[in-house]
């Protein structure tokens, strides 16, 4: 029961003093609904961050271009190497670290579809590519290995490329040509997510046109087919020993001519990684901290706003204790006063942060989750501020003399 009468009297001292009541919860409802959508935000950021990161497809990735000997001896001797082939691909077989290696073709083209005409990269490919690069359909399918060897007129459009070239009609079993070639799309790619990690290659992809890559060598030339080959490790921490077994295998199968340029482009993506990580806690923690302070102020505003309730009830309180109340009763009395105010302020501000993550999703293209983490930190310090707040000003009240209460 002095449970449920202390709640009653925080609710009553609520609707007495409206004014003061809203300037004491301000500040925790500013800081309750600041925690929710900051942390719902960063989380959209992280997930839109980690997916684009994702849609590169470069994690644990080499490679391997065609490249000028840098010393002199060797390109003396330059006849001794054939250059970057197809027939490289063999010599990874026996690789320990080496998972995939597959050729890609890219020169640029005019493809059409109607009345539509565009200019745009083509990348000849095989379905070690797509393995490789992780990539996926929104409709239709990629090719493999039978459309190689048969070499099937066949292509995927990337995303961008289907909606300039088909609207919103279906693409998939539709004709396009592509360099004078008459070609049958299969596919359609996946729309990357660049908002966030906004890179020059998933540009050119979305934008442009795979084909089988038998094909491309028939359109282009066997001779140039082979604009560079990627390679990949599964496991991105070993990228660097991946790196250093590929330039071997390179090398011997070059007859010592160090003619093929290994990038270690899994190396850079696994250093962003880490910095991204990093970046991102330390906006949770500025972040975190502004939204802190306006709890803290609402914490100060409860304190104060006590200090002035048992001010004005020193007689309630002389009284009560005069007919035998106890000094844990008043105690419990204002602390759960305190409380209350607090769970109130932080009822309201994450009803408020919750609509605001609400309204503010659809500028996100993956949506926007509200925060559970963030609900859970914003009412739990919110609640625990109050707790803070109303401990001194009850101690205060519990240990008043009844006679001094009365009298004041």
């Amino acid at each position: 029961m002095q449970i449920t009468e202390s709640i009653r009297t925080s609710f009553e001292e609520v609707r007495g003093h409206p004014l003061r009541s809203f300037f004491t919860l301000i500040g925790v409802i500013l800081g309750t609904l600041a925690i929710v959508v900051v942390m719902s935000v960063l989380d959209g950021v992280e997930r839109g961050v980690w997916q684009g990161v994702e849609d590169l497809g470069m994690d644990g990735v080499l490679v391997l271009s065609q490249r000028k000997p840098s010393d002199p001896m060797e390109r003396a001797k330059a006849y001794l190497s054939h250059g970057l082939r197809l027939e490289d691909q063999k010599y990874f077989e026996g690789s320990t670290l080496i998972s995939s290696i597959g050729p890609v073709g890219e020169t640029r083209a005019v493809v059409t579809a109607g009345k539509v005409t565009r200019r745009i990269d083509v990348y000849g490919i095989t379905p070690a590519f797509v393995a490789i690069k992780g990539r996926k359909t929104s409709d239709g399918r990629f090719f493999g290995e039978s459309d190689i060897e048969s070499k099937k007129p066949v292509c995927v459009l990337g995303f961008k490329l289907k909606e300039q070239l088909f609207g919103g009609d279906k693409a998939v079993g539709q004709q396009v040509s592509v360099g004078g070639r008459r070609l049958t799309v299969v596919g359609v790619g996946t729309k990357f997510n660049m908002e966030f990690v906004n890179d020059d290659d998933m540009r050119k992809e979305t934008g442009g046109v795979y084909i089988p890559f038998t094909v491309y060598e028939d359109m282009f030339g066997r001779a140039n087919a082979i604009s560079y080959l990627l390679a990949k490790t599964d496991d991105p921490e070993k990228s660097i020993d991946a790196e250093d077994e590929a330039a071997g295998i390179v090398a011997h199968a070059h007859n010592n001519i160090h003619d093929v340029r290994v990038e270690n482009v899994g190396k850079e993506i696994l250093k962003e990684r880490g910095n991204i990580v990093n970046i991102l806690r330390n906006w949770r923690i500025v972040f975190f901290s502004i939204a802190g302070i306006s709890l803290l102020i609402g914490g100060v505003g409860i304190f104060s706003v006590l200090k002035i309730s048992i001010g004005e009830r020193l007689f309630e309180i002389g009284l009560r204790k005069a007919i035998g109340a106890g000094d844990g009763e008043i105690f419990m009395q204002f602390l759960i006063e305190a409380v209350t105010l607090s769970v109130v302020g932080a009822t309201i501000g994450v009803g408020c942060g919750i609509g605001v993550v609400k309204l503010i999703s659809s500028f996100f293209p993956a949506g926007l989750p509200v925060s559970l983490f963030g609900l859970s930190v914003a009412s739990g310090f919110a609640v625990s501020m109050g707790l803070l707040a109303g401990l001194y000003p009850s101690i205060s009240a519990s240990r008043m003399q009844p006679v001094d209460a009365l009298r004041a």
